[in-house]
């Protein structure tokens, strides 16, 4: 039987492994880092309605009406309203929810449960002016530089009907909702919004975007393939003084700003219009990309609603 050989240096020096007990300190359990990490990690939730209530109060007066019963206030209502959209919760879900949580109520200052056809009822009087100027108060809160923007579109369907049921019974799909946004591209923010009953085509949304957005002087305006139209990249040159980054189209091509493109298209910059297309997927999967507003109008406020959350859910992120 062979021995070990305890006396070889290497066994001497390196088989053994020097714990801070060896050295008289004692570490400590792993159960009571954990504890600790628990207490400093903040509630995302938590955080999320703490800055949605905060905005809310700046932009909406606290009671509709004064002959309304003030038994909640608008901005405690929106909140709500933003955490239906966030938990991808029903009127009725949310409701439920709310009633379990303390911490929600104490926070929200609220002295009873609203009924689920409160919160409908408010979203339905809800203007989109409102949104709009919820929209501007959290980008004033953030240094935007605004040096390359980048335009995009997609669509929020609003049809319950099962995918593969549809198929087998060759049912259509139904008009979907065109959700229209600029972003910028380093806080990746979206800077202006528009929501249109679909399918439409992107450039109707271009010109008006383009104009909204040129304030920031921005150096670049990205956006894909479907943009590629004389008129547009005209905007972008002439009343936004920035260059386009848009790829030319495959058959032939006409205009002073479209053949100059040529020679003005960066690779580089242009890759960086991919950052829309993680917006979208962010909206989609977190906030669902199925409406569950029946009407069109409903349905474009809900989308308009969702970039405003999402500016909301941007913001936790970068503070």
């Amino acid at each position: 039987m062979k021995q070990e050989n305890t006396y070889s240096p290497v066994s001497c020096l390196f088989s053994k492994q020097l714990n801070l007990s060896d050295f008289g300190f004692e570490k400590p359990a792993l159960k009571k880092i954990k504890e600790i990490n628990k207490e400093i990690r903040p509630n995302k939730l938590l955080k999320f309605i703490k800055y949605t209530f905060n905005y809310s109060k700046i932009v909406l007066i606290k009671y509709s009406s004064h002959f309304s019963k003030h038994d909640f206030t608008q901005p405690a209502l929106f909140t709500l309203l933003a955490v239906k959209i966030y938990t991808r919760s029903t009127y009725r879900q949310i409701t439920d929810l709310l009633e379990l949580s303390d911490k929600i109520q104490k926070y929200l200052h609220l002295k009873k449960v609203p009924h689920y056809t409160t919160l409908q009822k408010f979203f339905q009087r809800l203007p989109t002016s409102t949104l709009q100027e919820l929209n501007k108060l959290i980008l004033q809160n953030h240094q935007i530089t605004g040096e390359i923007i980048a335009l995009d579109g997609s669509g929020f369907t609003n049809d319950y009907a099962d995918k593969y049921y549809a198929i087998i019974r060759r049912k259509e799909r139904k008009s979907y909702v065109k959700n229209h946004i600029s972003i910028d591209v380093d806080t990746r923010l979206i800077l202006h919004f528009a929501a249109q009953r679909g399918p439409r085509f992107d450039t109707r949304f271009a010109i008006a975007a383009i104009r909204n957005i040129k304030k920031y002087n921005p150096k670049y305006i990205l956006a894909d393939r479907a943009y590629d139209t004389e008129p547009i990249r005209k905007c972008i040159n002439e009343e936004a003084k920035a260059e386009d980054q848009i790829p030319l189209k495959t058959r032939a091509k006409n205009g002073h700003y479209r053949l100059k493109s040529k020679k003005q298209f960066k690779q580089e910059i242009y890759s960086r219009r991919n950052n829309v297309e993680s917006i979208f997927s962010v909206i989609k999967r977190i906030f669902n990309g199925t409406n569950r507003s029946r009407t069109l109008q409903l349905s474009n406020k809900e989308t308009k609603l969702k970039n405003t959350i999402y500016n909301i859910y941007r913001s936790t992120q970068i503070q």
